[in-house]
């Protein structure tokens, strides 16, 4: 019966210029075409350990890890009858490399915001023979210093067949987290929580995490979502089989049930979304230009009015950018400025005991230690305080998100009332996910170059006088580029705040634009509309029976 429910969805969709719907099909069609091969998207924050998740799943380490933010390309592990590693650029051109120089390709450092132009990376191994029927996809952490790398992740979520989310235990379950989950969720009734570095918490604090996610995730969602801890160090192989055990033998036991359950869930989103779309278009055809016009302004109260929504996106805006240089110059200056400079001071004081010659080479290597210091301690704490600063956003993207929400609630019950017409849930999140590149910049040892001509002076008569000149020039130095630490993380999270407020306003004209569209139609056949409203809703009823 489905084989000619898309092409009649298709037909109808195009016929009556569902551009929403039309979206929709593409993507199904695309999972259609799909072999009997699960892709299982492996999602989370940079650093929350995926990469090594799939290293010990596999037994095999063969994806790259660090300290740093590592994978920038998503990396596909297949089963195949040999090794074999291939690599797919955008132009379509392929080339197969050796393991070795997999880094190459896959790595922020190997391959600098994707400077190579992949698309992606596919492993072929022989040791996935127990996984053959599953595809595992590592994707490039969110939320990372990296923006193309969140880019190229979120590109993957229309694409999800099966999700496991991967939440590191020493940050359990972000507001990030939760719109990953969520995201997830829309494509998929197949998404689970993988927690890991569950080695670096007590037991007892383990299982408070893991309720912590269930309930939060069931609150929030309304789903109960498997959450299963995973350690790459301890215990590894208990962790590896139960989530073999939990998730993977049934998902091979069952994986044309499986498919046909993602499929059918997606397809029940795109049956129900057709057929209120109609239903509204039934409401209103044979209608004057004038019963339309009044339709349409029953619906679109003043609080659905574009002006009224823009001013509103506005003030959320306004309201979190007045406050975030305040906040990152409390978290920065007020919490964290005197214990850099500490540091800083008795570094200098150790280093410069290794500092001989005159003053020249002496001036020159308190700049090169000046800006070396400098960067290394900013490019720390701009990591230390990434979770402040995420949540700053956090916090915004909660209030835009609770915004949009509202609003759906608002046309959806706005639509029932005047037209008595449920249209069915859309989950849409706004995410936002800055750039951060601090600028380190010092100053000279000295306001002149005097000190070039002072290549006579003995250092040892004056070294405690020139150490003091130095020691003095730390504080200033300090807060000039804390403050312009401040400047480039308040101008990165300013134009995030903005991104977010127009993602916001363009979602909702959007879905503006098309209710006016279907209210405002021209004529239309109205048996037509009842015989198509009629075969989808008995399609819909056969697939969920």
């Amino acid at each position: 019966m489905t084989e000619a429910l898309i092409p009649y969805i298709e037909n109808v969709a195009r016929e009556q210029q569902l551009l929403p719907v039309i979206e929709q099909l593409k993507e199904l069609q695309k999972f259609s075409n799909e072999v009997n091969i699960l892709d299982v998207v492996v999602l989370g924050q940079f650093k929350a350990g995926k990469s090594s998740f799939l290293n010990q799943l596999i037994g095999y380490n063969v994806l790259p890890v660090g300290v740093l933010p590592v994978t920038a390309v998503v990396t596909r592990l297949n089963y195949g009858e040999e090794k074999k590693i291939l690599v797919t650029f955008l132009d379509g051109s392929e080339t197969e490399i050796s393991l070795l120089d997999l880094p190459e390709y896959v790595t922020e450092k190997g391959n600098p915001e994707n400077s190579k132009n992949v698309h992606i990376v596919d492993i072929f191994l022989p040791e996935l023979i127990s996984l053959k029927n599953l595809r595992l996809i590592d994707t490039p952490g969110l939320g990372s210093v990296f923006e193309h790398n969140t880019r190229v992740t979120k590109e993957w979520y229309n694409k999800i067949i099966i999700a496991l989310v991967v939440i590191s235990a020493t940050q359990p379950l972000s507001e990030n987290d939760l719109e990953v989950i969520r995201s997830a969720s829309e494509q998929s009734p197949e998404v689970s929580v993988i927690l890991t570095k569950v080695d670096l918490i007590s037991s007892d604090e383990q299982q408070e995490i893991l309720n912590f996610i269930k309930n939060k995730t069931k609150k929030n969602l309304q789903n109960n979502f498997k959450v299963l801890p995973f350690s790459s160090f301890n215990n590894t192989s208990f962790y590896k089989q139960r989530v073999f055990n939990t998730l993977f033998n049934p998902l091979l036991r069952n994986t044309v049930n499986v498919k046909n359950q993602i499929y059918n869930h997606k397809l029940k989103y795109i049956l129900s979304l057709t057929i209120g779309y109609l239903k509204i278009k039934l409401q209103v055809a044979g209608k004057s230009e004038q019963e339309k016009t009044a339709l349409k302004n029953k619906i679109f109260d003043e609080q659905l009015q574009r002006s009224f929504i823009n001013k509103e996106l506005d003030f959320i805006a306004t309201n979190y950018q007045n406050n975030i240089r305040g906040k990152l110059e409390y978290i920065i200056l007020d919490q964290k400025q005197k214990a850099i400079l500490d540091k800083l001071t008795a570094s200098l004081e150790n280093d410069f005991k290794q500092w001989h010659g005159n003053l020249y080479s002496v001036a020159r290597n308190y700049e090169q230690w000046l800006k070396k210091e400098m960067h290394t301690t900013l490019l720390q704490l701009e990591k230390d305080i990434r979770p402040d600063e995420q949540h700053i956003l956090d916090e915004a993207a909660t209030h835009f998100n609770q915004y949009i929400e509202r609003f759906r609630d608002r046309i959806n019950q706005r639509i029932q009332k005047v037209l008595n017409i449920t249209l069915p849930e859309e989950a849409y999140t706004i995410k936002i996910e800055p750039l951060v590149r601090p600028d380190i910049n010092t100053s000279w040892a000295f306001e002149s170059h005097i000190d070039m001509l002072w290549f006579l002076v003995p250092m040892r008569l004056l070294r405690n006088m020139f150490l003091k000149n130095f020691l003095k020039q730390l504080p200033s130095e300090t807060e000039k580029n804390l403050r312009r630490l401040i400047a480039w993380l308040n101008k990165n999270m300013l134009q995030a705040v903005d991104d977010a407020h127009n993602e916001s306003l363009n979602y909702i004209i959007y879905q503006l634009d098309n209710i006016e569209k279907l209210v405002l139609q021209e004529n239309t056949d109205i048996n037509s509309l009842t015989e198509a409203v009629s075969k989808l809703e008995n399609y819909r009823n056969s697939i969920s029976s």
